[in-house]
């Protein structure tokens, strides 16, 4: 089980409003921390902390590497950012929601769900839409559809950028806009 530690991480230098919308976590959760963390301990799960990297990174890396060592994965979490480190053999395991199924997304699904060619575009269709969960502003007026339509023509959001002027219409000026 990983979580984050107070150290600021590289996201958070390079841009200062990263993640700056995100309401604080509890003081019933702060406070029980160090509780869980006993308890995880006490089933002899690792709890592992790296300052300056993310919870989400320190699993990715760790995923993979159970992976590349033989291990079929499972990372458990909500969050669609971990899209980008599916592949097979790694899958997210997504609880459900208030009651609702669990759900098991590999390449296959995460692809269906954002309508992408492959789990690399995660990183580009949330960079085109935005991520307001993380601050990431993404390009004013370009949603998830919009996104992925640009994804499947372009495959990259460089490739988007770069053809930014070759891109007609409002859209086009949209992107133009929405460079930086």
């Amino acid at each position: 089980v990983c979580f984050d530690t107070a150290a600021p991480t590289e996201r958070h230098t390079d841009f200062t409003d990263y993640k700056a919308n995100r309401q604080e976590a509890p003081e019933e959760l702060l406070a029980a921390l160090p509780d869980i963390k006993k308890i995880i301990a006490g089933f002899n799960i690792p709890v592992i902390e790296v300052d300056g990297y993310e919870a989400d990174d320190v699993v990715g890396t760790l995923a993979w590497q159970a992976h590349d060592a033989g291990y079929e994965v499972f990372m458990v979490t909500p969050d669609k950012d971990y899209g980008q480190l599916v592949r097979e053999g790694i899958s997210i395991y997504k609880p459900g929601y208030q009651g609702g199924d669990a759900e098991i997304l590999g390449p296959a699904q995460v692809c269906a769900k954002w309508n992408i060619k492959n789990v690399a575009q995660v990183i580009d269709i949330l960079g085109l839409m935005g991520d307001a969960v993380d601050n990431i502003p993404g390009i004013a007026g370009v949603g998830e559809k919009t996104a992925a339509k640009l994804l499947a023509e372009y495959e990259t959001l460089e490739n988007v950028l770069a053809n930014a002027e070759n891109i007609k219409g409002a859209l086009g000026q949209k992107v133009i806009a929405g460079k930086q």
